[in-house]
């Protein structure tokens, strides 16, 4: 399993460079700084490039488990709020099995490419979001064709199941914005889960043995709470109600590699990647029916933050050595776009 933000991240832009997504889906793939596409080696290749499983030594199962610790604030007109929910924890599977006498291999993973979670102080940023979260689950069965040792394609299907929470204060107070505890203030907190699908397809070409090129791309995913279920503090007709959230999307992801088997015992990997962010336009909910605020005697109909994200370009470069069959070292370095923009 896996958390992640998803609205709050429009007010921390220095959180994530890459948004709301979690790239690195192994140990390996952290130790290399996620530049996998071509030279990977493992199981985990259902996720960097299907294309890959026809390179893999054997038959194996991997597992890997990974601490993520958020560290982060917001800061406006010289205040400062610091995320107090800094502990996450991810979890993969991946297996990879070479079907006897043929040229194709399959594979089967599951992970979390998307999540995280965060809690801010409710005096400072309860208007915008006090909690917030995202969970996300891919399962994906994938395959890969290799029929001769200069090229292979691979392609996956996912099953996506995602979960979401998010909690803001409402100000209901049209004259003072709420600068004055006149109690013109509500509380809602959303809670929804979503199934989707996805695909992602791969290609490797081995122009010589020391060199290998790769290409992956990974789907859009649209998560759609459209059955949110509303509950909602402050003098409001009903405590609870339902809720239309805009899909929120999972972008779509493009990657190509160039891996250099320098030795036998040393390789690198140049990646570039290329993200669609652009296609998170705003964070929006319609509440059916719309409860009333009681002293002021108005509907609520729903709310929406505005993102505008931006499309982003990643450059990620990975080298190892291996000491023996037991020891590697690796190292990566990445350079990464944020894609939230300034005035949101």
């Amino acid at each position: 399993m896996v958390l992640l933000i998803l609205a709050l991240s429009s007010m921390s832009r220095d959180v994530f460079a890459g948004g709301y997504m979690i790239p690195h889906q192994t140990a390996r793939g952290l130790g290399l700084s996620n530049a996998m596409t071509a030279g990977v080696n493992d199981p985990s290749a259902v996720y960097y490039n299907p294309a890959a499983l026809g390179e893999i030594a054997g038959n194996n199962l991997l597992i890997s488990g990974t601490y993520i610790n958020s560290v982060s604030s917001v800061e406006n007109s010289g205040r400062r709020a610091h995320n107090k929910h800094d502990d996450n924890f991810l979890a993969t599977l991946f297996a990879n099995y070479h079907i006897p006498k043929t040229d194709f291999t399959v594979g089967i993973g599951a992970y979390s490419p998307f999540g995280l979670a965060t809690t801010y102080e409710s005096d400072f940023t309860r208007f915008a979001a006090e909690r917030t979260e995202l969970k996300t689950i891919y399962i994906t069965p994938a395959a890969a064709w290799h029929p001769s040792k200069y090229f292979s394609i691979g392609a996956g299907a996912s099953f996506v199941h995602a979960s979401g929470l998010f909690s803001r204060g409402l100000c209901l107070d049209p004259i003072t914005s709420c600068t004055a505890p006149i109690g013109l203030e509500g509380r809602l907190r959303l809670t929804d889960t979503a199934d989707a699908f996805a695909y992602n397809i791969g290609a490797l070409i081995k122009p010589t043995d020391s060199v290998k090129v790769g290409f992956s791309y990974r789907s859009r995913v649209d998560l759609r709470f459209d059955h949110a279920d509303v509950k909602l503090r402050g003098a409001f007709s009903t405590a609870t109600t339902k809720a239309d959230i805009r899909p929120i999307p999972l972008p779509p992801v493009i990657n190509s590699g160039v891996f250099w088997q320098v030795s036998s015992n040393w390789g690198a990997e140049l990646v570039y990647e290329y993200t669609r962010w652009s296609e998170f336009e705003n964070f929006s909910a319609t509440f059916t029916p719309s409860p009333t605020f009681l002293p002021l005697g108005f509907p609520l109909s729903g709310f929406s933050f505005p993102e505008d994200w931006k499309n982003t370009n990643t450059l990620r470069f990975g080298s190892y050595y291996t000491l023996n069959k037991n020891w590697e070292l690796r190292g990566g370095v990445a350079v990464e776009e944020s894609p939230i923009p300034n005035h949101t």
